[in-house]
């Protein structure tokens, strides 16, 4: 072993190296509709007894609304006009009657939806924080959906910045401790 190196530093860092990886296959998978190839690259986080660890759901959602928020906060600043504050942009929910305020949502809804706009407006740790709920309250059963709303917002995120020609950056792990 190298001076310095210790074997469970590379091994962290590759497990976390692996979620971001997983991360990233779901976000293109979801974009171009294979929702199939999205699951299976989850699905390579299953431990021995068949479970996605609770640690791992809290780093991969954290990449995800990380993602998500980053970009959408590009997407207002781009639509902000001279005479509007970037800052007061918002992620607006629709259905078919319109616009559905955020407290009117599936708790598990609302709190990805709140993790996300709170690193739209560059607040990680209040996302953090809203995951960590999401993730200790909801039932294992629960869990695929959350993970699938924080794929369809930051792949939602990457379509529209790509149709307003932003640049589309690369995802990333917080860093760590977050």
């Amino acid at each position: 072993m190298r001076p310095g190196k210790h074997p469970d530093v590379d091994r962290d860092r590759a497990h976390r190296r692996s979620v971001l990886d997983v991360a990233a296959v779901m976000v293109a998978a979801a974009r171009r509709g294979e929702l199939d190839t999205a699951v299976e690259a989850l699905l390579r986080l299953r431990d021995d007894q068949g479970r996605i660890p609770r640690a791992d759901l809290r780093l991969l959602l954290a990449v995800l609304v990380r993602y998500a928020g980053q970009l959408l906060s590009g997407i207002a600043g781009d639509a902000a006009g001279p005479d509007t504050d970037p800052n007061e942009a918002r992620l607006q929910l629709l259905d078919e009657n319109g616009p559905v305020p955020v407290d009117r949502v599936a708790p598990p809804d609302r709190t990805i939806l709140r993790a996300v706009l709170a690193a739209m407006h560059g607040h990680p740790e209040d996302a953090d924080l809203h995951i960590s709920i999401a993730v200790d309250n909801a039932e294992r059963q629960h869990f695929s959906h959350l993970i699938g709303r924080a794929v369809e917002l930051a792949s939602g995120a990457v379509v529209e910045a790509e149709r307003r020609r932003l640049p589309i950056p690369a995802l990333r792990l917080p860093p760590r401790g977050d």
